[in-house]
């Protein structure tokens, strides 16, 4: 369990200090999960995953298939990959302390050592974003307040109860946020660390991002 007070603290400090974006797009297929066994995430196969896709990759290696994900929730419309493929980042940092500290020079990603990435798609004319998110220290959703934020319109004082919703709640309940244009999942995860998932829509209504954030969670599990 997540002591909400000290996660609602570094919530509001990673916002503060502004978190770095990630941003990307793709069309994410195969078989097999970054467990290596079944589609359940295990952080640090993810991050191997991650590490050589960088700021600029171009297929994500996560098992969504958004095709079906969109059908299970109900929404029309032929889905492509949009541009560029895909992105993300990764880090580790073993300074406990500079972890903590705000002021210190890692990056979010390093202070949680965690990865982050995001792939993007048209479904029919919305683009929709999916972002999944690992940490072996922490819990990781709080590196992308800042686009969930944006994405949303939540204000700090909305996101801080959201994401200790997320991170201390049952994995695979889907929680929107804001204007509804954004839903997250916590995912069940093998071996340590712990892991998230958001869903973005421009224009989709917050019925069907949050079934949409379901689908896609579930093929992770």
């Amino acid at each position: 369990m997540i002591d909400g007070q000290h996660f609602r603290g570094r919530t509001l400090a990673v916002l503060a200090t502004g978190a770095m974006v990630i941003t990307g797009a793709s069309a994410c297929g195969g078989d097999d999960g970054p467990s290596g066994s079944g589609k359940r995430l295990n952080v640090e196969k993810f991050r191997q995953q991650v590490r050589p896709i960088g700021e600029h990759g171009t297929k994500c290696p996560l098992p969504y298939d958004v095709a079906a994900a969109a059908r299970k929730a109900h929404i029309d419309g032929t889905v492509t990959p949009g541009e560029p493929a895909a992105s993300g980042a990764e880090g580790w940092s073993d300074d406990e302390a500079a972890a903590r500290d705000p002021r210190s020079d890692l990056t979010p990603v390093q202070r949680v050592n965690g990865v982050a990435l995001t792939c993007s798609y048209r479904v029919g004319a919305d683009k929709v974003d999916v972002g999944t998110y690992g940490a072996r220290r922490g819990f990781p959703l709080n590196i992308a307040l800042p686009v969930i934020q944006r994405d949303s319109e939540a204000s700090v004082a909305v996101l801080g109860p959201f994401a200790d919703d997320i991170g201390a709640g049952e994995p695979q309940r889907v929680i929107p946020v804001g204007n509804g244009h954004v839903a997250a999942v916590r995912l069940r995860v093998t071996g340590p660390g712990s892991a998230a998932m958001y869903v973005s829509s421009e224009t989709l209504t917050p019925e069907r991002v949050a079934d949409l954030a379901g689908a896609l969670a579930g093929q992770l599990d």
